[in-house]
Parts: C-alpha cells; structure tokens; sequence
C-alpha cells in the first residue's frame, strides 16, 4: 500500500472520528465540559 494512501486513510478516519464526538449526544458533550470546568475552577 502506498504512503499516501495511508495517509489519506489515517485522516479520514480521524476526520470521521472527530465528526462523531462533537455529534455525540448533548449529555455526554454537557457532562464533559461539567468536568473539563470543574477540574479548572
């Protein structure tokens, strides 16, 4: 398999991967920033 096709494969798979977690369901979006602020407070 060539290089750049590995490439091309490693991001679209991370591509899709953050499109799924920021599409996540609003609760756990909700309760991730509820610890993200609440370790920085």
């Amino acid at each position: 398999m060539p290089a750049w096709l590995e490439v091309l494969l490693n991001l679209s798979g991370y591509a899709g991967f953050v499109a799924l977690a920021s599409r996540g369901g609003t609760f756990t979006n909700a309760s991730a920033d509820d610890r993200t602020c609440g370790g920085r407070s």
